[in-house]
């Protein structure tokens, strides 16, 4: 791949239709289905051509990769198809991407006329299920899970960046989008061979068209496609196997699982903060049993056991790496937490990020105009509009997070627990010293007595500070640079700031009262090389002179002559935690490398990539979030649970590298 193309918006497509209701789109001015039926030319052409569903008999899972979404009508035919089957695999991955996608309520406007048509009334409730979760057009990879063991994903933005950058092992393609003649740019050599990238063992693909340059294109890309009978009126399409003649590609893709035996599908996950508690959940979601240990009497002791944590994305001017990760974990984070039992533990009813001065203002106001976001995701707010939705006279203007909030971090870690259920086993009070290798490739913990605690096929070390050690006999620490960052949160009296609703954030943050009679909370320090546990005086007077600034209305009741005087701060209470956080500020997720293997490849590998480095098998990691655990934890422990069971990754392969645990040894390599 060559540098990223420059940050485009998405254009949402526009709801229209002809005149017989037939679904049409305006930008490629082609209708959305074949006159045939909005269903039939999903199960001839995409299920048909690729002999579904009797392919994926008897697998753990089956994945299928398509071009162009629309109104997902082949993958609501594929759902319905194996939701009808028997013999169906545990685990239906349809991945998709779509440059124009509809906003949430028209795909809804679009999708439920057409219910009253023939053999679609069957599919009422599929289609309200992706109409209720189907995501506002921001640009990306959206992981949605519509029923136990239906997962869709799919790309908003340009084909070709998703699928070159998309990891994963694709067993059958649906080649669709608009006709070549109205949508050239899904039709591209560069295309097929995107595909052909993630092509396992036997995939197979199948398209509606029949144009000559396509088949041969598909032919010249490893695709030995032939001519069928078409749908309808068409007299000819495309099926055939990816069988190319010779090699023609560098990276085979992630392979299927095999079959479980009786010991398959143990984990042992080391921490239950709010990394372990999700990657638990991950892993049990998937039919794995899970082993977790935490060295703490309860789950999200530590960083996670703050009463309250903010939770919003990052924006930036050129959409940058923190930025497309923050978007992605907040969406996938917001979609996994209101499954929960028992709701959500917090508000996700809107955040505000405050300027904190006139050029800052500008600056965002000009960032937000040129992104686009729907205004579900992100919008610029003026003064009075943000002191409205704050309920504070605020000085600046800024950005509204409809979605952002507050949630109760160790509340979160016991709900996602629950929700893991029995094949969870979790142990507390437990300290695990040393992980070790079995000679047959499994996994132990050990105490510090070198008492074996739990023997497994992977071990996943989510424990935020003490990773780095429990790393170190596999990975190096210079190549686990962890810091250790010190944060003090300031608990303000109960009749503090009653106006407030929804959290402010600028340098520093102030939330409401997260529980019935606390006060609000503001923080939080940021001290590096600094061990002590205890509250502190000079940081409760720190926490209150941000809230000053940030709440100008209060400048006297916070600052100096107000709370912030020493006696009055001193009766504060507090809470001082330790952040995780490595210099670059990204996590690390994934797989750790094999440094037994890299050693003798060392001057090879000097000009190579991550994707060249031998992996260890069986261990790793989700740590080092910093103060955006709340962001991070669901999306790193989604990215290393389809990494140990070669599922599609939530994340394009820019993303995942950008927080590969082995990316600073990489760095250490390419000096060498």
């Amino acid at each position: 791949m060559g540098p990223r193309a420059p940050f485009q918006p998405i254009t949402p497509a526009q709801p229209s239709t002809t005149q017989d209701g037939t679904p049409y789109s305006e930008a490629f001015e082609d209708v959305y289905h074949s006159v045939g039926g909005p269903l039939g030319q999903a199960r001839h052409v995409f299920l048909g051509g690729n002999g579904l569903p009797e392919r994926w008999r008897g697998r753990e899972q089956f994945v299928i990769v398509e071009t162009g979404f629309g109104l997902g009508l082949n993958f609501l035919a594929t759902w319905a198809a194996w939701r009808d089957d028997p013999h169906r695999p545990a685990r239906l991955h349809f991945v998709s991407v779509e440059k124009y996608p509809f906003r949430p309520q028209d795909l809804r406007r679009m999708l439920e006329p057409m219910l009253v048509q023939p053999g679609m009334s069957e599919l009422a409730p599929m289609v309200q299920r992706l109409c209720d979760v189907w995501p506002a057009p921001v640009a990306g990879w959206h992981r949605l899970e519509l029923a136990p063991g239906v997962v869709l994903s799919v790309g908003f933005g340009d084909a070709l960046d998703l699928l070159s950058l998309l990891r994963a092992g694709a067993d059958a393609f649906y080649l669709d989008g608009f006709s070549p003649a109205r949508n050239p740019d899904i039709w591209t050599p560069e295309i097929f061979k995107a595909l052909g990238r993630l092509a396992r063992d036997g995939a197979t693909l199948a398209t509606y068209t029949a144009v000559g340059q396509i088949r041969r294109d598909l032919i010249a890309s490893g695709f030995q496609v032939a001519r069928h009978h078409g749908y309808g009126p068409k007299r000819s399409m495309l099926a055939g196997p990816y069988a190319p003649p010779y090699r023609m590609r560098r990276y085979d893709p992630p392979d299927p699982p095999v079959a479980p035996s009786p010991r398959a599908g143990e984990a042992i996950v080391v921490g239950a903060g709010m990394a372990g508690a999700a990657m638990a959940r991950c892993l049990v979601a998937r039919g794995w049993r899970v082993r977790l240990f935490e060295r703490a009497q309860a789950p999200g002791s530590a960083a996670s056991g703050n009463p309250a944590g903010v939770f919003h994305p990052q924006l930036s001017a050129d959409d940058n790496v923190l930025s497309r990760l923050t978007r992605a974990g907040f969406l996938y984070a917001l979609s996994q937490w209101r499954t929960l039992p028992g709701g959500l533990p917090g508000r996700a009813d809107g955040l505000l990020q405050v300027a904190t001065s006139d050029d800052e203002a500008l600056a965002l106001q000009h960032l937000l105009d040129t992104h686009a976001y729907p205004e579900s995701y992100a919008k610029w707010v003026d003064v009075a509009q943000a002191s409205a939705l704050a309920g504070e006279t605020l000085a600046h203007g800024g950005v509204w997070y409809p979605e952002g909030g507050w949630l109760a971090p160790a509340m979160l870690c016991r709900a996602e627990l629950v929700a893991a259920g029995a094949s969870l086993d979790a142990r507390y009070g437990v300290n695990v010293e040393r992980l070790a290798r079995r000679e047959a490739g499994r996994w132990t913990a050990l105490d510090e007595t070198g008492r074996v605690l739990a023997e497994a096929d992977v071990a996943i070390v989510t424990a935020a500070d003490v990773s780095q050690k429990l790393l170190s006999p596999y990975l190096s620490s210079e190549f686990v640079p962890l810091k250790r960052v010190r944060g003090q949160l300031t608990f303000l009296p109960p009749d503090a700031l009653p106006g407030l609703r929804v959290p402010v954030c600028g340098e520093g943050y102030v939330a409401p009262s997260p529980l019935g009679g606390a006060g609000p909370i503001t923080g939080a320090t940021y001290g590096f090389d600094d061990p002590s546990p205890e509250v502190r005086l000079a940081d409760h007077q720190a926490n209150l002179r941000r809230l000053a600034a940030l709440l100008p209305a209060h400048a006297e009741a916070f600052g100096d002559n107000g709370l912030a005087n020493e006696r009055a701060a001193e009766a504060l209470g507090g809470r001082t935690a330790f952040r995780a956080l490595l210099p670059d500020r990204l996590p690390m997720a994934g797989q750790l490398p094999d440094m037994d293997a890299i050693e003798p490849q060392r001057r090879r590998l000097t000009g190579g990539h991550l994707r060249d480095l031998p992996r260890l098998d069986g261990l790793y990691a989700s740590f080092a979030f910093g103060s955006r655990g709340l962001v991070f934890a669901s999306l790193c422990a989604e990215l290393v649970a389809s990494q140990i069971t070669g599922e599609p990754w939530p994340i394009g392969s820019d993303l995942a590298d950008a927080i590969d645990p082995a990316r600073y040894l990489m760095h250490a390599l390419r000096k060498a």
